[in-house]
């Protein structure tokens, strides 16, 4: 085993620096790798031409002439180009080892014997009938795509997967590489974790729910609406803040309060985000669908229970009945007020959950964690050494 820190170089098809990538996991992720490791090489972003050009065009030609996609992100035509523009410069630095986050295609072809760790929240042929952009793709990028995994997995020293749903999916699709697939939850994207939260009464006003989604209906919005109106119907005072994205104008009563947008990267945005995320009693987000969902992570830092689907990745982050309440993907907004009317009822048990939560987050949910654990995992397969 080299007992030297590893030399990395870090794939990303998009800026590494840019924190509004990826929700910030590839910024995150790459400092955390910096602070454990020191030696940390971006090889991004990548924007090979004119393949990208290409493959943007092809897509939306065949969703004008056939209404299908061509996903080619993962493709073939991406994969050349990416083993172009990367052979050299990984010959020429004397990499030890290379990390690449979202990387199923930037590493497949790469003909390379640097080891590679390979780090996603999703697998492919796990979600082709799950994520709506996944589907109605064209018959021969689906199987491009599913070609392109089943070669990242096999040649990758490690697959490292941020949920149980992804990294089983994984598993089966590709067996024989099975004993190089882990689960290891992402961490939040947040400058600093934010200090433990203070102690208070619960509940001290009006129940105050918090839902933050990029997109009204894919993220379960009307959910969390009509739980904001049952909980009134039972009496229960309660507010739902809304950030991320804008609410039907239609849906106009009093206590829904509509936050917008907020760019963590503006530091007046970042902190009213933070503010909301403190001064919450419930995260609320009944997603469709969710490949991980980083947001549950950042309100379990805050110590906020979360009221979540039970679908994708989510169940890795919440612990049903200890840091939240998890729902099947058939249940409305009844059920959630019923469970966030309990904890009105039942006072001692939020404040167990706030804990426990918070715990959960120290435990799992930073990026030196996910890094400390991937170290470990590097050094059981002699990789690199685990000394600090």
């Amino acid at each position: 085993m080299n007992m030297e820190p590893p030399r990395i170089g870090y794939i990303t098809v998009d800026d590494p620096l840019d924190r509004r990538t990826w929700s910030g996991t590839n910024y995150y992720l790459m400092k955390a790798l910096e602070e454990r490791f020191g030696d940390v090489v971006p090889l991004g972003p990548l924007k090979p031409q004119p393949e990208l050009f290409i493959g943007q065009a092809v897509n939306q030609a065949a969703l004008r002439v056939a209404g299908k996609r061509f996903n080619y992100r993962d493709s073939f035509l991406l994969a050349r180009a990416y083993r172009r523009v990367l052979r050299q410069r990984i010959r020429e630095e004397r990499f030890s080892l290379l990390v690449a986050p979202a990387g199923l295609t930037t590493m497949a072809l790469l003909d390379t014997d640097v080891p590679t760790v390979h780090i996603n929240d999703r697998c492919l042929a796990g979600a082709l009938d799950y994520h709506g952009i996944l589907r109605d793709l064209l018959p021969f990028s689906e199987r491009d795509g599913l070609a392109l995994e089943q070669r990242t997995l096999h040649r990758a020293a490690l697959n490292v997967y941020a949920s149980a749903w992804a990294a089983d999916a994984a598993r089966r699709a590709a067996p024989g590489a099975a004993t190089r697939i882990r689960t290891i939850p992402f961490g939040v994207n947040l400058p600093a974790p934010p200090p433990p939260p203070v102690a208070r009464s619960f509940p001290d006003g009006p129940l105050r729910l918090l839902f933050i989604g990029t997109k009204w209906e894919e993220k379960g919005g009307p959910i969390a609406y009509d739980a904001l109106l049952e909980l009134k119907r039972r009496g229960v005072p309660a507010t739902l803040t809304v950030c991320g994205c804008a609410p039907p104008p239609s849906l106009n009563d009093p206590d829904l309060v509509r936050a917008g947008f907020l760019n963590k990267n503006d530091p007046a945005q970042l902190a009213r985000l933070q503010d909301l995320l403190r001064t919450a009693d419930l995260l609320i987000v009944p997603t469709r669908f969710e490949a991980y969902g980083i947001v549950f992570c950042e309100a379990a830092a805050y110590g906020v229970p979360a009221l979540a689907t039970r679908t994708g990745g989510v169940p890795t982050i919440i612990a049903d009945g200890v840091t939240g309440f998890l729902f099947d993907t058939e249940q409305e907004g009844l059920a959630y007020a019923q469970r966030a009317h309990e904890l009105v009822l039942r006072p001692e048990l939020w404040q167990e959950m706030r804990v426990a939560a918070r715990q959960r987050f120290e435990q799992y949910f930073t990026w030196p964690a996910f890094v400390d654990t991937m170290a470990g995992q590097l050094a059981s397969l002699g990789l690199i050494s685990n000394s600090r």
